[in-house]
């Protein structure tokens, strides 16, 4: 009973698998690309503005270290040298963020 049910089966098996690996033709009418690209709407150029959040970010950093320096100077002045060292490293970073804006930073004109 069981190798007639395969008997049966082997033949649909083998007309499935031709099926499957028979290769469709694939045809594609003349002018079919250009009729696509004309249903395609036209793109218009869009103009992106670079965001600069990097020189805000300096240039507040560059106004908290003013503030900061002229608070120090007047609370500080004849204490330790703890806080004159802190004074001295707040003032490099000021003279870093000033040299790095003063050699990359180009006013946008409008």
């Amino acid at each position: 009973m069981q190798s007639e049910r395969m008997n049966e089966v082997d033949p649909m098996d083998a007309r499935l698998t031709r099926a499957l690996e028979r290769t469709p033709a694939v045809e594609v009418p003349a002018g079919f690309a250009a009729r696509v690209a004309a249903q395609v709407p036209v793109r218009r150029a869009v103009a992106v503005v670079p965001a600069r959040y990097g020189f805000l970010a300096a240039r507040v950093g560059m106004a908290v270290l003013s503030v900061a320096l002229v608070v120090m100077a007047m609370r500080t002045t004849g204490h330790s040298v703890l806080w004159v060292a802190l004074e001295w490293l707040l003032c490099a970073e000021l003279a870093g963020l000033a040299g790095w804006l003063g050699g990359v930073w180009k006013p946008v004109r409008s």
